[in-house]
């Protein structure tokens, strides 16, 4: 019983524990990392709960003969802002214009942007690189987004049969 007693006390920090614990403690923090990329959203585990708060809609003027054009340069920005912090997602939706005299006639798109928060959104299209990909869109009109703020988003809503 001494035996015991004196190897479990005098073995218990090991080579093969301390490798055990460093192991375990790097694979918490790296799964803690991918998990929450954003501070403050640290309660959040993803892909359980995705916070969408603000959409910023903006309406794309462009011309007829820049709409590949700007469908490329648009692809670019949305790319370069899937990394910035606080990002949600992006939608661009093109208008079909069937009627006339209405009052998005004038419009040929359509871009619904989520983010976290809209310090967040000014951030990250305030950073010089962003301004140069925005001021290569071909648009006739200047680029304006609108906040607002999301009561019901049932995208990640799934029924039960």
């Amino acid at each position: 019983m001494l035996h015991v007693a004196r190897t479990v006390g005098g073995t218990v920090f090991t080579r093969r524990f301390v490798n055990r614990a460093v192991t375990f403690t790097l694979g918490f923090i790296t799964s803690y990392a991918f998990t929450n990329p954003d501070l403050e959203r640290v309660w959040e585990v993803h892909p359980a709960f995705t916070q969408r708060d603000y959409a910023f809609i903006t309406f794309y003027e462009v011309s007829d003969a820049h709409c590949a054009e700007f469908e490329n340069n648009i692809k670019c920005l949305t790319r370069y802002l899937q990394t910035q912090e606080g990002y949600g997602s992006t939608k661009l939706v093109r208008l079909d214009n069937k009627s006339s005299g209405g009052p998005l006639d004038r419009y040929r798109y359509v871009g619904i942007q989520t983010w976290y928060s809209p310090e967040v959104m000014k951030k990250a299209t305030s950073v010089s690189f962003s301004q140069r990909m925005i001021g290569k869109l071909p648009l006739v009109s200047p680029f304006k987004s609108v906040m607002y703020k999301i009561v019901v988003d049932d995208r990640d809503f799934v029924p039960s049969v």
